[in-house]
Order: C-alpha cells, then sequence, then structure tokens
C-alpha cells in the first residue's frame, strides 16, 4: 500500500503547487455546489412565501363576505369576490378563475390572456395548498389580450409571479374554484439578485479562508515530505556504497575462484612441459628446434592468457569510472586479437545490432571472454577463411556470438568443454574456455557452444539486459 501511495506524493515546488491547484479546483466546485443547492431552496421559499400571503388574504377576504351575506350568495360567487378583492394588493396585474375541476371560467380584467391552469398547480389546489412559479421574462402579449401601449408596437417582457391559490370557505375543505393570479415580478427578480451577490460574497469568503487553511496545512507537510525524500536519497546513495563494497567482496571472491581453476590448469600442462624438455635433454642432449618452438608458442599463449586475467581482475578491483558500447568493445577485441588473425591468415569482423552502454568493469569480463573465444576460433580456422563477433538483442538477452570455419569440435570433447585440462586444440590445455565460464557465470551470464559442424563452430555468450547501463537496440 505504501508503494502505490508513494507515486502520488509530489516530489517537486510545481508537483506540489499541482496537486494544491486541483485541491482547491475541488473545494471550489463543491463551494459551488452547495450554493446553488441553497440558492435554488431560498428562491423556492421566496416564491412560495408570496403564494402563502396571497392566500391567506384570500381566506380572510371569504371570511368578511360570508359573514355578510352568507344567505345571499353561493360559495362560488363568494369566493370570486374575495379574490377579486385580493387583487387590489400591490403589483396583481390580473386573474385567470377555473372551476373546482380546473377548467378555465373567467379572468379579471376581461383583457387577460386565458390559459390552461398547469398540472403541478393543478395537483397542489386539489389538496389545498397554494401554488407559485417565478417567470423571469414574459412578453405582455401573452399575458394580455390588448392594452393601450400595443397599437404603438411596444410589447415588453417583464418577470411574473403565476400565484395559484384555491378557493373555499374558511372553514370548508370543499373545493369551489382556483383563483390564478398574476403578479408582476420586478421585485423578486431584484431580490433575486440580492441573494445571488450575498451567495457569491459568502461562497469567496468560504473558498479564500478554506483555501488559506488548506495551504496553510498542506505547506508544512510538503516540506517535511522534501525533506523526508532527502533523507531517503542520502540513505539510498548510502545503501548503493553499500552495495558495492558487497559487489567488490563478490568480485574478489570470483578472483579466487577463477585463481584457482587458473592454477589447477596451469599446474599440469607446465609440469608435462618441463618433463618433456628433462627428457629431450637426457636423450639428445639438446632441444629440437620444432619442439623448442612448440613449447615456446604453448608458453606464449599461457602467458598471454595469465596477463589479460591478472589486468581485468586488476581493474576489477578499481571504481567504474567509464563506459564503453557494445561497438566499442567489439572494435576493442578485434584489436587485441588483430596480430593472432595476420599471422594465422584469417579475416576476422565484427556486427552489432544498436548500442549497449555497459560499465567499465563488465566489458573487461566480457573482453577476456571473447578474446579467448576469437582465439580458439582463429586457431581453428584454415587461412583465407573468416571468423566473425556478432552482437544481437533477443528477449531481454545481449547475444554475443563467435562464429569461425573451422572443422567444428569433436563430440568427446563436448561434454567436457569448459573443464581446465580439456582443450580442442593441439598443444593447449583448456585453461582459456574454463575461465571464460567462470566469469560468464559471474556475470549471471551463459555460455554455451551453441551448435557446431564439420564446416564450423559457433559458441554463443548471452548477457541479461540488466547489466547494460543505456540501450538502444
Amino acid at each position: 500500500m505504501t508503494l502505490a501511495l508513494d507515486k502520488y506524493i509530489p516530489k517537486t515546488q510545481k508537483n506540489f503547487a499541482l496537486g494544491v491547484g486541483i485541491a482547491l479546483a475541488i473545494l471550489l466546485a463543491t463551494i459551488i455546489f452547495g450554493l446553488l443547492m441553497m440558492r435554488g431552496l431560498v428562491r423556492e421559499q421566496i416564491v412560495q412565501r408570496d403564494a402563502e400571503a396571497l392566500y391567506a388574504t384570500t381566506l380572510m377576504e371569504q371570511l368578511d363576505f360570508s359573514e355578510m351575506d352568507d344567505d345571499i350568495r353561493s360559495d362560488e360567487e363568494v369566493s370570486f369576490d374575495a379574490a377579486l378583492r385580493a387583487s387590489r394588493l400591490r403589483g396583481v396585474m390580473g386573474i385567470r378563475f377555473f372551476n373546482a375541476e380546473g377548467g378555465f371560467s373567467d379572468t379579471f380584467p376581461a383583457t387577460v390572456m386565458p390559459q390552461p391552469l398547469e398540472k403541478e398547480a393543478l395537483v397542489a389546489i386539489r389538496q389545498l395548498n397554494s401554488h407559485s412559479r417565478f417567470i423571469r421574462s414574459r412578453s405582455m402579449d401573452e399575458i394580455f389580450i390588448y392594452l393601450p401601449q400595443f397599437a404603438g408596437g411596444k410589447i415588453n417582457r417583464v418577470p411574473i409571479v403565476l400565484v395559484t391559490v384555491p378557493l373555499h370557505k374558511h372553514d370548508a375543505k370543499e373545493l369551489s374554484g382556483v383563483a390564478q393570479f398574476i403578479v408582476e415580478g420586478h421585485s423578486m427578480a431584484d431580490e433575486f439578485v440580492r441573494l445571488d451577490v450575498r451567495l457569491y460574497q459568502i461562497g469567496l469568503i468560504t473558498f479564500l479562508i478554506s483555501g488559506m487553511l488548506l495551504v496553510a496545512m498542506l505547506w508544512p507537510a510538503f516540506h517535511r515530505t522534501q525533506k523526508l525524500t532527502r533523507e531517503l536519497a542520502v540513505r539510498g546513495a548510502r545503501l548503493q556504497h553499500a552495495n558495492e563494497e558487497l559487489a567488490l567482496a563478490a568480485r574478489v571472491s570470483a578472483v579466487g575462484a577463477i585463481s584457482s581453476h587458473l592454477m589447477h590448469g596451469l599446474r599440469n600442462p607446465l609440469a608435462s612441459l618441463s618433463e618433456f624438455i628433462a627428457s629431450q635433454s637426457a636423450v639428445d642432449g639438446e632441444l629440437l628446434q620444432e619442439d623448442l618452438e612448440d613449447a615456446l608458442s604453448a608458453s606464449r599463449r599461457m602467458q598471454s592468457l595469465v596477463e589479460h586475467t591478472v589486468q581485468v581482475l586488476s581493474d576489477a578491483k578499481g571504481d567504474p569510472a567509464y563506459e564503453l558500447t557494445v561497438p566499442e568493445l567489439g572494435h576493442e577485441v578485434l584489436g587485441r586479437v588483430k596480430t593472432a588473425a595476420d599471422e594465422k591468415g584469417v579475416d576476422v569482423s565484427f556486427s552489432a545490432e544498436g548500442k549497449c552502454a555497459l560499465s567499465g568493469r563488465v566489458a573487461n569480463l566480457l573482453g577476456l571472454i571473447l578474446v579467448n573465444l576469437l582465439e580458439n576460433a582463429i586457431q581453428a580456422t584454415p587461412e583465407n577463411h573468416s571468423v566473425v563477433l556478432r552482437v544481437s538483442r533477443l528477449e531481454g538477452w545481449l547475444c554475443f556470438r563467435v562464429e569461425d570455419e573451422g572443422s567444428g569440435v569433436p563430440d568427446d570433447q563436448c561434454a567436457h568443454l569448459f573443464l581446465p585440462g580439456k582443450s580442442t586444440r593441439e598443444g593447449g590445455s583448456g585453461i582459456g574456455l574454463a575461465i571464460s565460464k567462470q566469469i560468464a557465470d559471474y556475470l549471471n551470464a551463459r555460455l554455451i557452444l551453441e551448435y557446431s559442424t564439420a564446416s564450423g563452430s559457433v559458441f554463443l555468450l548471452e548477457l541479461p539486459m540488466t547489466v547494460c547501463l543505456e540501450t538502444e537496440i
């Protein structure tokens, strides 16, 4: 869970500002949503307030009329007269009358435009409740059939409030009719504007105070997080240094293993060489020139191998202060085997797909393996033939292939090809392949004989791509 949340923690001031901005945007959206809900509720109460006032006034007028001549007029007439008297209230522009079933019956004044009763209003009226609806803008010719200003083509748009009240006796529950008051709505529109201004002020003050508190709480937390991040970076650097020391210790262990195989491989060939020289001296008194040259050649090969191994192991103890790309490593390796290839008359070439940067330590150890494989390939390849070093990438592995055009590896030697003391060349000691195998194992690489035929062999060295510092393959 900690690792999952770590990516959401801002690491820079820019990310912190972005996070605070998102939080403030969410806070602002929440405040606006709350204000809109409050605005709707307050507006509904304001609109309904006028409806309740007209309803109460109508009931009072009905009560007055019923006390004066209750036996002379019907309930409908009393209700009609009560509504007319209530229409004298300020702002009432006209009245529409409906029967108890909601059907249109009359208007006052007569110039009021007849319109059907709305369903929502009818539902409220049947429950003996008043209903009110505010209309922001309505054309005057939709309210009145005719007004004097219509003759001049002047038709204004005004806000109105449609207040629908039930008509019935004060102490009765039976509906006798419906009256819909058309009330001029400028005062209510102005009240809505004042309400909006007040709500905007409240929202702005709330946002500013909440935003400042939010930033005030998050800023110290961000600084604390940055401090912890720096401490983690320091500890990470110390841990990396400790890992490098552990890797150096493992490298020293690898040096011991390689040295053990090296000594084991050198012991028997050198002993055999000494015995051969001693026996020849005893028989002939002097060494034959050809035998001397063979002994000298074997000694030089072993000396070269030992020198390269010692050089690489010495570099492995130092700090990897440089990097080599695969093409640079390939050309360096070809330069080290050029003399042997020229003496044998063998053409050596190199090809690589893309680039991969390696640390100096890894490149040196790989160079030791590749030089040994190339020297073996050169020795096994006839004159005027070729040896190729190819580098490619396959499924997370960096693949080095050394291809020769020799006679192949005998079947009886494939099983112990990488054991010291076993060689595929005449006069060889088998030390090179044994050391190469040990170094490959140390690098978590795989060194195998991929295939061998009568027309040539291919040795494959597969290195994990995880050791590459930078890849462009």
